[in-house]
């Protein structure tokens, strides 16, 4: 061995590889079970990170059009505010590009539902109506079949053809008859064949299903499409064409018809999410970050372990930088491995994630598809550079202090005390929390019109969480003097209490990454629990009707699944019906923030209905003689448009502008888009409105909302009708769908937590091998020196659990007030999850307990056994 290392001595430059099979590879195979859990959490870090990184742009691309699948991404898109553009008006558009070559895709899109059941969740479809006749002759290859057999089919006014994953879903196929409820309707229709996929364009959506739009039209006696795109064809004038026919689509602007680019579109969707994205983003790294403090953990107890082994090299005259070289290319390797890992781990949560990421972006923005997941160089860049720059940060001390043990290092045995400097500095903790107060008061990033990136939150969430650091290794010592008090005459507690009475450094690095799992953890709780609480108390105030009526599958006021006007005239005049109230929204811009404009009768506010208001409105007498209407903003208009109460806004209509007056402001977590309410006639007249997202009934007296309930279900099979307590359900299962990827945030900080807390005591515990070997010679029994080492790790999980739960307190209340907020303009009610914080700290003393309890037990029969 000697000759070896003077052989290295003598090269003046020792192989990387010889140190890492002679020393990492070694140690690492003595211990696999610490080195794969600590590999496992490190890449559970990167692959949540890379899975979330994935699932939002799976997300965000999902916002393109789906006629991008069928006939490419548009140029141009014409849309309007209102209730679509009129069939009869559509000429205008071919006469107002004249000569300029471009294809004009009127199109009709819709969500319809596959089954029609008040229970269950029931399959939800986009039925897109389009000329597939042009499409057909545009395409490279044929959209459905042959193009003489697609005349044929097209002669079906029922005809539907569907992607492959949606027959797979309904479990149909080519020929077979379905039903689809359609605004609030069973329609019937015949599978005519499979939309093929095609390599080189956007995959198709799951859910799709495409018709013909004269068809639809007819079918449904529809007078209006959702929106028309212009598609310029290839050629060396394109880039030209499109910005002519730009400029001569303006013209209909005077029309109240909206005017926007393709490119557009993926832009709105993508500001739209970003703060979103960047809160997932962020939170997913705090579980990285956690693993770097493990690493630390681990990087110094090898240094410690090996203190005899770095003495050596030391004495054969390897130099102190060589020395730190070594180390820092330990690091290397477990940055390298959990790298690697954490890609295959994150292609694996990327399944889960890119579901819940979706769910909650249509309960929060609006419909979108799963984009096909794909893994780029840049993504895997990232996770090397995430495993191995963390590893390389977290190896810096352990690596510093590999370097400076003197040969006479050699001699001596047993742990370094004091630990880092680092963690005495208290004083420095206390300046990085200040600083994070101070910084709050800094406003957020705008992102573009409405959005805002609330940084000043997440730069005092990192300072709390470094300066908390800090603060709560001075727990340990606490902690050890409370087991010298309560046990003064016992072996067991003297012994726990002198040890974290002199913490070692893997104590704090372990009660560090401790630390920050358990206050990511508690904190999500926190911001569910008090979202919950509010939206119940939210909408225990807003659900006072008897009934509630939607369309199947309705699930929030960005799904255009609506009701016709006549349907719900025919449910009105029903004897029994005292009353009812109808909500319809149309997309605006207020003050260049995209809005939902709603109506509501004000003639039922304060009575039969009610708002939660931020503040008591203005008496409507108060309106200014000039303003055309009163209206009640909602906190995110507020807070995103700058619409206060009071204001007079002007409002381009199809009808002309009008002025209207914010005669107050209320709270509203149906949406987070900006909501202004209006009276449900002047919408109606403003914007030709005559579908309706939902219905509320209020019953004569003596009538029971039950039997009513059976009533009409009889009368109107394609609709759903729900008295009070069945729509909180229905309402708390989108709040669920809201908090989709929160909760597997949640999940997987608590794995995260558990796991490191298991693998700290397990480091600590062998490092303490020696002592609890001495202990056994001096004559404490297995059970005794046992209970030493539980009460050392509860020791170290309770004040872990204590300041994480300090720490999850300040940083609920940041994600509530600060970062939800700004985010999405919602202010909660602070309500703290009592019981899930109390299974957590059981979980967790429970676990710190067995953990040192039976590592000590193992630990003395392996000593007991080992030859003398």
């Amino acid at each position: 061995m000697a000759g070896c290392w003077t052989g290295l001595h003598d090269m003046r430059g020792v192989p990387i590889s010889l140190f890492w099979s002679r020393f990492t590879l070694r140690h690492a195979r003595k211990e696999p079970l610490q080195t794969l859990l600590l590999l496992a959490i490190l890449s559970l870090g990167v692959g949540t990170f890379l899975s979330i990184r994935l699932a939002n742009r799976s997300a965000v691309e999902g916002f393109r059009l789906f006629t991008e699948s069928l006939s490419g991404p548009s140029d141009w898109i014409i849309e309007t505010a209102g209730s679509g553009i009129p069939i009869a008006q559509l000429p205008r558009v071919r006469t107002v590009l004249g000569n300029t070559p471009a294809d004009i895709y009127p199109v009709v899109e819709m969500s319809v539902n596959g089954t029609a059941v008040d229970d269950g969740r029931p399959v939800s479809i986009r039925l897109l109506g389009l000329d597939l006749i042009k499409a057909q002759a545009a395409a490279d290859d044929d959209l459905i079949t042959g193009f003489d057999q697609l005349w044929d089919m097209l002669d079906d006014p029922d005809h539907v053809f569907v992607s492959a994953r949606m027959a797979a879903i309904l479990g149909v196929k080519t020929g077979d008859s379905v039903e689809w409820i359609v605004d609030g309707r069973p329609r019937a229709f015949t599978i005519r064949g499979i939309l093929p996929e095609f390599r080189d364009k956007t995959p198709l959506p799951a859910n799709l299903a495409v018709t013909d739009i004269s068809a639809i039209a007819q079918k449904l006696d529809l007078e209006t499409v959702d929106r028309v795109e212009i598609v310029i064809p290839p050629g060396p004038m394109r880039d030209g064409y499109i910005a002519v026919a730009g400029k001569q689509l303006q013209q209909l602007a005077s029309r109240g018809w909206i005017v926007s680019s393709g490119d557009d579109q993926q832009i709105d969707g993508s500001s739209m999410t970003a703060a979103f994205r960047l809160n997932l983003t962020v939170l997913s790294l705090i579980s990285l970050l956690v693993g770097m403090y493990l690493i630390a953990q681990t990087l110094d107890a090898t240094v410690s372990r090996r203190r005899g082994e770095i003495a050596t090299l030391r004495s054969l005259g390897l130099q102190p930088g060589e020395i730190y070289r070594f180390w820092l290319s330990e690091a290397v390797i477990y940055g390298l491995l959990a790298g690697t890992f954490g890609i295959l781990a994150g292609l694996a949560l990327a399944q889960f994630t890119v579901e819940a990421v979706t769910t909650t972006v249509r309960a929060l923005y609006r419909d979108t598809a799963e984009s096909s997941l794909t893994l780029t160089s840049m993504d895997i860049l990232l996770c090397l550079g995430l495993g191995i720059g963390g590893s390389l940060v977290a190896a810096w001390i352990p690596a510093r202090d590999a370097a400076s043990t003197p040969p006479a290092q050699f001699l001596r045995i047993g742990k370094r005390i004091p630990p880092f400097p680092l963690f005495r500095y208290q004083w420095l903790g206390w300046l990085c929390l200040l600083a994070g107060s101070l910084i709050l008061l800094l406003p957020p990033l705008q992102a573009g019109a409405g959005n805002q990136i609330p940084v000043a939150g997440y730069t005092s969430a990192l300072l709390w969480l470094a300066g908390g650091t800090l603060i709560a290794a001075n727990l340990l010592k606490q902690a050890g003097g409370l087991l010298l008090a309560i046990g003064p005459g016992r072996a067991e507690f003297r012994l726990a209490g002198s040890r974290l009475r002199q913490p070692t450094s893997r104590h704090q690095l372990a009660l560090s990454g401790f630390f920050v799992a358990i206050g990511m953890t508690a904190s999500m709780a926190y911001l569910i629990s008090s979202f919950d609480y509010t939206v119940t108390s939210w909408l225990q105030q807003r659900l006072r009707a008897d009934l509630f009526v939607s369309s199947i599958g309705f699930q929030g006021s960005d799904n255009d699944q609506t009701m016709p006007g006549p349907l719900l005239d025919q449910m009105e005049a029903a004897p029994g019906v005292r009353s009812m109230d109808r909500f319809a929204s149309v997309n605006v811009r207020i003050n260049g923030v995209n809005a939902s404009l709603g109506g509501v009768k004000f003639s039922m506010l304060g009575t039969d209905q009610r708002l939660l208001w931020m503040n008591p409105p203005a008496d409507p007498s108060r309106a200014p003689a000039y303003a055309d209407a009163i209206a009640y903003a909602n906190e995110n208009l507020h807070r995103k448009a700058g619409i206060n109460a009071g204001d007079t806004i002007s409002l381009a209509t199809p009808n002309g502008t009008r002025r209207l007056w914010i005669a107050g402001l209320h709270s509203d977590y149906a949406r987070d888009n900006g909501l202004l309410l209006v009276d449900l006639a002047n919408l109606e007249n403003w914007f030709g409105v005559s579908d309706y997202y939902t219905a509320s009934i209020f019953l004569e007296e003596g009538f029971s909302p039950a039997e009513f309930q059976q009533q009409l279900k009889a009368e109107f099979p394609g609709l759903a009708i729900r008295q009070n307590g069945e729509l909180m359900s229905a309402a708390l299962f989108i709040f669920d769908q809201t908090f989709a990827v929160t909760y597997a945030l949640q999940a997987i900080g608590l794995i995260v937590a558990l796991s490191g807390l298991f693998l700290s005591l397990l480091s600590l515990l062998r490092e303490s091998s020696r002592e609890l070997s001495l202990q056994g010679s001096l004559g404490m029994t297995p059970r005794e020196i046992a209970l030493s080492t539980s009460l050392e790790g509860t020791g170290v999980a309770a004040a872990g659990l204590l300041s994480g739960l300090l720490l999850s307190t300040v940083l609920g209340r940041v994600l509530i007030f600060v970062i939800n907020r700004q985010s999405f303009g919602w202010t909660l009610q602070s309500a703290w999850p009592w019981k899930d914080i109390a299974t957590l700290s059981i979980m967790v003393l429970g676990m710190g307990f067995l953990v040192s309890y039976s590592a000590g037990i193992l630990h003395m029969r392996k000593w007991e056994r080992a030859p003398l």
